[in-house]
């Protein structure tokens, strides 16, 4: 685990953009390329700052033999290779509104197997000849994003990260997970990937008593984040959703507004957190067959 932290000053009215993204599986011929980029290209032009949740490479080669088959290979030798500069290609415009990445269980399948930290790798040629360093994380994070007044008063903002884990959760969604972490996780936010489900729940209040002696019943979020997938075709090989009826969410990400607003008691945090995601895709087409006869 690892904890980093983003300080911005405090004043009334001003606002942290966040824009939470997982899943992307950038090297994946299933991947949504097209969206994504288009969904980056907005956090740019809004002053967004990114943050990546695991599982940005899919990273599946010919040693798999689970899951690899002729499209996701390519025609050369040194596959990491070529992926590794593809991404690092497609990222470079965004590099300074990037500020994290975190590990996700594909990452750590390659590094577990073949002794290579791809994302690492990522990360350090993002960050050569820039002044604004992109921070590399692990599976689970710790990330506070804090106001801080001149006097030294801070005010924090912190958000769990943890990538996931486990099957798809056609049934609750992940919702069991967040229930568990709930209990012993004192964050704002608690942040799931994996699952490439779409959610947000508001129900995992805590309390506490501050500093002034004041008992306090703070809400609390919790955010699924989804994948950069495309829908596989009704009549894909290996469409694992058509046949357990377990459809995850279309491509899209989290936007998190932190915004610092003014109190008797000094300033608060006030969070506006929801999830963009695009609203349909083609995933086959009826066959027509002509009838013999005219229908009366």
């Amino acid at each position: 685990m690892k904890a980093f932290s983003w300080v911005a000053p405090a004043k009334a009215g001003q606002v942290i953009k966040l824009a939470l993204f997982s899943d992307v599986h950038f090297d994946s011929p299933d991947c949504d390329r097209e969206t994504l980029k288009k969904h980056l290209d907005y956090c740019l032009k809004d002053g967004r700052y990114i943050l990546i949740n695991g599982d940005f490479f899919d990273m599946i080669i010919l040693g798999d033999r689970k899951r690899a088959t002729p499209h996701h290979i390519t025609n050369t030798d040194n596959q990491l290779n070529v992926k590794l500069n593809e991404a690092y290609e497609f990222l470079k415009p965004y590099q300074k509104n990037i500020l994290f990445f975190g590990r996700g269980n594909h990452e750590e399948s390659i590094m577990k197997y073949n002794g290579l930290d791809v994302l690492e790798m990522l990360t350090t040629m993002l960050n050569m000849g820039s002044e604004h360093k992109i921070l590399y994380g692990n599976y689970t994070n710790f990330l506070r994003f804090t106001f801080k007044e001149k006097n030294r008063n801070e005010y924090n903002y912190d958000i769990y990260a943890h990538h996931g884990c486990g099957g798809s959760a056609p049934a609750t969604k992940g919702m069991l997970d967040f229930g568990a972490l709930a209990k012993g996780i004192n964050a704002d936010l608690i942040w799931l990937a994996h699952k490439h489900n779409s959610l947000v729940d508001y129900s995992a209040p805590v309390m506490h008593i501050d500093r002034n002696g004041d008992i306090i019943l703070k809400n609390r979020q919790c955010i699924e984040t989804p994948s950069y997938q495309k829908g596989r075709t009704i009549d894909y090989n290996a469409n694992f959703a058509e046949r357990f009826y377990n459809h995850t969410a279309l491509s899209g990400f989290g936007e998190v507004n932190l915004r610092c607003a003014g109190g008797k008691k000094g300033y608060q945090i006030i969070p506006e957190i929801k999830i963009t995601t695009i609203p349909q895709i083609i995933i086959g087409r009826a066959q027509t067959a002509m009838l013999k006869q005219k229908a009366r």
